[in-house]
């Protein structure tokens, strides 16, 4: 199977990280249509799945309380409402119009733009928006949300798959999509299901003392064990578990080990890159996706640097 994200030089594949974060509300269908209409062809988003097995777009094993509001367009208070324990029925009765004021998320995003009338969308939703004509050139980084840690977030990784892989296979999607995870045993299990799918190895190596660890030796993210190693050795422990795409955190690359991947044959998204300094050092390095909150502003520094973009 050929590797279709990797791109040749002075491309670059621009990804809308959860739609336009930093523009519109998040993994909303309406920040979907806004991202597209910018004539960006490539989002990132991410899956968890109902208590009635239903896949939806949601960031947070939980309701967040900063974005979410109940159906008398009160913020919600509830820290412990999980994704896995509502049927989408009570899921779709919440709004994610937009940020709450005054909440760090908002100070983050101050120029977000609200989306009146957003809900959570269901991973069909999307599916359908991508299927229409107009948005037939549209790729999808699809990240499914799975803790090993965490048993009661979302469901088995065999079951999750196989639950994801319906809708993929329904809309006939499998060559415009990537799949990635931090959880390893889901791209081993997508493999199984369906080895034609691309599957993007999600990786983090910065500050592993307080952050979530899926590089290190018995780690319970990657099934197969390996030591701890360098970062010019990952993206052969990415080809050695028959992965197309090594999905890094944009702080963790080099140009050494970007140029390594590429002799693997393996593309390289790098996540989520909001600054100018640095999208123009990922665009230096040879990166073959940006994966930004901001993808307009990609956009203008690819055309300002005459880099193609798609």
């Amino acid at each position: 199977m050929g590797n279709s994200f990797l791109n040749k030089p002075n491309y670059i594949r621009i990804y809308g990280h959860r739609g336009a974060r930093g523009d519109i509300v998040e993994n909303s269908i309406e920040g979907f249509k806004y991202t597209f209409a910018l004539g960006i062809k490539a989002i990132e988003f991410d899956v968890l799945v109902s208590k009635d097995n239903i896949p939806v777009l949601f960031h947070d094993y939980t309701l967040n309380t900063n974005m979410v509001k109940d159906s008398s367009g009160k913020w919600i208070d509830n820290f412990d409402l999980k994704i896995r324990d509502l049927n989408y029925e009570e899921i779709s009765k919440y709004s994610i119009e937009n940020l709450k004021p005054g909440s760090g998320y908002a100070d983050r995003f101050k120029n977000q733009k609200s989306a009146k009338g957003a809900k959570i969308p269901k991973l069909v939703d999307l599916f359908k928006l991508v299927t229409e004509k107009k948005n037939k050139d549209v790729f999808l980084n699809l990240e499914v949300k799975s803790n090993p840690e965490k048993k009661d977030v979302t469901p088995e990784p065999k079951e999750m798959v196989s639950i994801i892989l319906k809708d993929i296979k329904s809309f006939n999607l499998e060559d415009r999509i990537v799949i990635t995870s931090f959880d390893w045993r889901i791209l081993y299990e997508f493999k199984k299901q369906n080895p034609n799918i691309l599957r993007g190895f999600l990786t983090l190596q910065q500050n592993l003392g307080s952050t979530k660890k899926n590089i290190y030796e018995n780690s319970p993210w990657m099934e197969k064990q390996f030591p701890l190693e360098d970062l010019f050795l990952v993206p052969k422990m990415v080809k050695s578990l028959e992965g197309h795409v090594w999905s890094a955190f944009y702080r963790d690359v080099t140009k050494k080990n970007i140029d390594l991947a590429h002799e693997l044959g393996l593309a390289v998204n790098v996540w989520t890159v909001n600054r100018e300094k640095d999208i123009i050092k990922m665009i230096e390095y040879g990166v073959d996706g940006i994966i930004t909150d901001y993808p307009k502003k990609v956009q203008d520094i690819c055309k300002l640097k005459n880099i193609e973009w798609f």
